[in-house]
Formats: structure tokens, C-alpha cells, sequence
């Protein structure tokens, strides 16, 4: 991953935990250029725990996203309000984990390493709030569901490898 993070600048890693249908992929647009000022999304990919991107944000404001599904030219779009988030001042790596359509929640900042790039999440319920402690900078574990649907043995392609196979 090797972004390094200059002063003053924000190192943002996301996760959203949320399930897409075959062929859709999720993108998050917002109102920095970082964030394609609302007008051009930026792919996020698809892991084992969740839709995970990475950014470099100038710290010290505030910023407005959304995520979308997208499936070939569509966007779907959150319901409700704009996302906002206060970024600290004085740059650093943190991490935030995002449920779709919990616009109206407050997400928390957590601190990461800045050696590491892989984040813990799988401790986090997805109808309580992250505090800092339940969050470990760890090695990602692998889901029990990762090979299987309805009990049969199955092989996932990563959303990226589909997405290109949709415009052919």
C-alpha cells in the first residue's frame, strides 16, 4: 500500500460491512477532489470482512461522502443525509468502520499504525458503536463464509475481476 503520510495530511482507511448482488461493486464519492467532488466515485474493493478503501485527506476539516452501488452505468445511492466526518489536525493513519445506510450515526475515528496496513475488524458487532479498545491493528481473519454458498462449496473472484468482465 506504501502511502506515506506527509504533515498535515490524513492517511483514511474505510471499511463498510455490507453485501452487494452479483455484478454491483460499492464506490464512495464526497465533496473533496480526494472524494471526486461529488462528480466521479472512487471504486472501493471488496474483502473478506467488508468494502475497504484508503485515502490521503488533508487534516484539519471536515468532509462530506456517501457510498453508492454501482452496477454498470447505475449508481445507487444511500438514503438520507450526507456522511460528514471532522478530520484531526496534524495528519496521521486512522481507520473508520461504516454500516450502509447508518448515515445518521456518528462514526469514530480510530487510531492505526502506521507500520501496519491490515486492520482487525472482526471484532466489532455491527449494531454497536467501535470504541478504540474492541478495534486491534492485526492481521485481517478470514470469514467462516469465504468459500461456501448454502452449504456447497463455491470460488469467489474478487470484485475488481468481475467488474471488468461486466463491460465486456
Amino acid at each position: 500500500m506504501g502511502m506515506s503520510t506527509r504533515h498535515g495530511k490524513v492517511k483514511l482507511s474505510i471499511l463498510l460491512k455490507h453485501q452487494v448482488e452479483f455484478g454491483e461493486h460499492v464506490a464512495i464519492l464526497g465533496s473533496t477532489k480526494e472524494l471526486g467532488s461529488w462528480k466521479k466515485s472512487v471504486p472501493m474493493n471488496w474483502k473478506e470482512n467488508g468494502w475497504v478503501c484508503e485515502l490521503e485527506l488533508r487534516g484539519d476539516k471536515s468532509i462530506e461522502y456517501e457510498f453508492v452501488i454501482v452496477k454498470k452505468d447505475k449508481m445507487k445511492w444511500e438514503g438520507a443525509d450526507n456522511r460528514v466526518l471532522k478530520l484531526p489536525k496534524g495528519g496521521g493513519s486512522f481507520g473508520i468502520v461504516c454500516l450502509w445506510n447508518a448515515t445518521g450515526e456518528t462514526v469514530d475515528l480510530f487510531p492505526l499504525d502506521s507500520e501496519k496496513n491490515e486492520v482487525e475488524f472482526d471484532d466489532m458487532n455491527e449494531n454497536e458503536s467501535t470504541d478504540i479498545d474492541s478495534v486491534s491493528v492485526l492481521e485481517v481473519q478470514t470469514s467462516p463464509f469465504v468459500g461456501q454458498w448454502q452449504g456447497r462449496s463455491v470460488s469467489f473472484m474478487q470484485s475488481n475481476e468481475h467488474r471488468n468482465q461486466e463491460t465486456e
